[in-house]
């Protein structure tokens, strides 16, 4: 659908809406409204217009520039260039705006856990809501999929969440290749030295030292890589060893503790409850 009433919106620019199903509501990430807009200096989109308090707007805001600049003023003021990716929570006060020529995709998006992912992305990235993904991040490509998908009407609901999935996980984790990870990388080198001395006393300095990065340099890459961090990757696989010794052996859950590692029964079990929602005991008692 051309759009042909937004001040600073160019007439070649196009809007397309989408209703989502009870089913998609409940189980999908959806779009309510996409768009591949053409800017010039006058688009001013502020959050006490009519638009904004439709049901369709408020909700998630991505939007991946093409050209020019688009700038944002929510709880911090940025900007997003030529192939950076913005991404907004429209439930919050917010406002878009040009000064010159820009091009953008963008889509307003929710799902079950939509508000989840917004949070971790911005965590992950020091809160900051503009990024630059990597060239093999494919957001570009699902965002115009997403587009043509409403332009022609044959999108299904399912693919649609799909690839907005794949978007989101392309921001949360932006190192993370498309493919596996080379074999001489430094974080599956890290990864095979942890795996052989998962149940030794081994620091992020150690095993930062061991690829030659810094320890600061290392976590962000290993986290940015695996979705973990180094020490929740390790915690995590000690876990699933103890429960397989649970399962399997009849040691006490001392000597469990010190084998995978822990030098406290008492922090072992707190770890293990935390992670699982069960102690040792009653880990064990309903997998007999």
């Amino acid at each position: 659908m051309k759009v042909t009433n937004e001040p600073g919106v160019l007439s070649r620019s196009e809007r397309f809406f989408s209703t989502p199903s009870a089913t998609a509501r409940s189980l999908f990430f959806y779009v309510t409204r996409v768009g591949h807009y053409y800017y010039d200096g006058r688009y001013n989109f502020l959050d006490s217009c009519d638009v904004a308090k439709q049901e369709s707007h408020k909700n998630f805001f991505l939007a991946y520039v093409r050209a020019g600049t688009l700038y944002f003023q929510t709880a911090q003021t940025f900007s997003a260039e030529r192939g950076q990716v913005a991404l907004i929570d429209c439930h919050k006060p917010h406002r878009f705006y040009t000064t010159g020529a820009a091009e953008a995709m963008w889509m307003h998006f929710d799902g079950s856990n939509a508000a989840a992912f917004f949070q971790h992305i911005l965590a992950f990235r020091g809160g900051r809501q503009t990024f630059t993904p990597p060239p093999d991040s494919r957001i570009e490509q699902e965002m115009a999929q997403i587009i043509a998908g409403l332009r022609s009407t044959h999108s299904s609901e399912v693919d649609c969440s799909q690839r907005i999935y794949r978007i989101l996980c392309a921001l949360l984790f932006p190192h993370a290749p498309a493919h596996a990870v080379q074999a001489d990388s430094a974080i599956t080198r890290a990864v095979q030295y942890i795996d052989a001395h998962l149940f030794e006393a081994i620091s992020v300095r150690q095993i930062a030292s061991l690829v030659n990065l810094s320890p600061s340099h290392f976590s962000r890459l290993f986290r940015s890589t695996t979705g973990f961090s180094p020490h929740e990757y390790i915690m995590l696989h000690r876990i699933d060893e103890a429960k397989a010794l649970l399962q399997s052996t009849e040691l006490s859950v001392k000597e469990i503790a010190f084998r995978v590692g822990y030098h406290s029964e008492v922090n072992f079990i707190m770890a293990f409850t935390d992670k699982t929602g069960l102690s040792p005991t009653q880990f064990r008692k309903n997998t007999l």
